[in-house]
């Protein structure tokens, strides 16, 4: 199994509890992979109708919030 670039330490997580990886991910919001790919690694911007979106399809009852917070690093 490959290791996960998901930014997202919650969102991963709840991914995985579900079995949901980004292809399938992708496959039902419409989206093109790889672009999907790049948003939940921060190598592109995920916006905020993006993340609403993704916490609609597939996580309505966790919020937001809580799906797209990364912890401060420390020392930061």
């Amino acid at each position: 199994m490959r290791a996960s670039n998901i930014a997202f330490a919650n969102l991963r997580a709840e991914m995985s509890r579900r079995n949901i990886g980004v292809v399938k991910m992708a496959r039902d919001l419409g989206w093109n992979r790889d672009t999907l790919a790049r948003k939940l690694s921060r190598r592109s911007q995920i916006n905020l109708d993006e993340a609403f979106l993704i916490q609609q399809t597939f996580f309505p009852e966790l919020d937001v919030k809580y799906l797209f917070t990364e912890e401060k690093q420390k020392g930061a």
